[in-house]
């Protein structure tokens, strides 16, 4: 599973979003300003936005909001892929 947080640095809910996620292991900060291909992979068009890539398929949360939902979400849940693949 790969968890990637897209920013950029004018953005004034991005600072927020990485205090929601601090305590979430294997969080990847990406500065979508910086690397507009990957932000462009993953149709990023508005941040904070969270990536989250499980070998069942890619989910995007944007906004504070979704953000939230998704670490409440993770708390209930028994962690990795969903998958009998390891991560």
């Amino acid at each position: 599973m790969r968890i990637m947080l897209f920013t950029t640095p004018t953005c004034q809910y991005c600072g927020p979003a990485k205090e929601l996620l601090a305590d979430t292991e294997g969080v990847e900060v990406v500065n979508a300003m910086e690397n507009q291909e990957l932000a462009a992979m993953y149709g990023i068009r508005s941040v904070p936005c969270l990536v989250v890539e499980k070998c069942s398929g890619t989910q995007s949360y944007v906004g504070l909001d979704q953000i939230a939902k998704f670490v409440d979400e993770k708390g209930q849940a028994s962690g990795g892929c969903g998958c009998s693949c390891g991560h």
